[in-house]
């Protein structure tokens, strides 16, 4: 089974213009992904995908791979492109905002296709501990059943609790927050970039959402690894911060 990585990242964005070029510690923020990507001990390659040539002078000057591609409404269309002319099993969409990733998160997605043939998509959720998250609509939530394939994804409040009981995160109360990493079997990826959105995907804003709509499982494995995708200045600080905590700085 060869598996290969692949980050889309662009320049512009809304909230954060550049972030993917955002200097954490001396390195640009898609450098950080793009190395921790590569210790992955089950991705034959790494790939970074963008249509900007900052980005594209960033990787090479490393040495990194990297290709550019057209522009695309979507991570998901940019990866697809990508990974269609790639000889390949699995194709992982790691996320460009994403510079807490760790190695072994990619490898813990991967391992249930090896072990369950019929998983076609797989995805990581992370418990949430706090009323904040839990009432958050950036915080996408996801509930799974007893196998482990998500039931659904939402920005709202789900499992949603009796407005009389008061809320409290411990064993009793399993809510997660849905960590937006990838992984998917290319044919199914080639597959869900070539229909159309689907109802639920378009009101919740949740593009995983048309797998599920079509019949398609996603199965979510667990993480006690936090991440956070930084989608303004401060989620970089926060970052940093984490960064500091795990002994990875440099000259900022």
């Amino acid at each position: 089974m060869k598996s290969i990585g692949i980050i889309p990242a662009r320049y512009a964005s809304s909230r954060f213009e550049g972030k993917a070029l955002a200097d954490i510690f001396g390195k640009p923020m898609v450098q950080h992904v793009y190395e921790n990507a590569c210790k992955s001990k089950m991705l034959s390659q790494v790939i970074v995908a963008t249509d900007d040539n900052r980005i594209y002078n960033a990787i090479k000057n490393i040495g990194g791979n990297v290709q550019m591609t057209g522009e695309f409404s979507t991570g998901s269309d940019r990866v697809s492109y990508v990974a269609e002319k790639l000889p390949c099993d699995i194709v992982v969409n790691i996320q460009g905002d994403e510079p807490l990733l760790e190695p072994e998160q990619i490898d813990m997605m991967l391992q249930p296709f090896v072990n369950r043939p019929d998983v076609q998509v797989c995805t990581l959720k992370e418990r949430i501990h706090t009323l904040e998250d839990y009432l958050d609509r950036n915080v996408v939530k996801v509930v799974t059943n007893l196998n482990g394939d998500a039931l659904y994804f939402s920005r709202g409040t789900i499992p949603c609790t009796p407005i009389n009981k008061q809320l409290n995160f411990n064993e009793n109360m399993p809510v997660f927050k849905h960590i937006g990493l990838y992984a998917f079997r290319k044919e199914q990826l080639l597959a869900f970039t070539s229909w159309e959105q689907t109802t639920y995907e378009i009101i919740e804003g949740l593009e995983q959402l048309r797998f599920l709509e079509n019949g398609i499982p996603i199965h979510v494995v667990e993480t006690d690894t936090t991440l956070i995708g930084v989608d303004v200045p401060a989620d970089l600080e926060r970052v940093k911060q984490i960064l500091k905590m795990r002994g990875i700085e440099g000259n900022d």
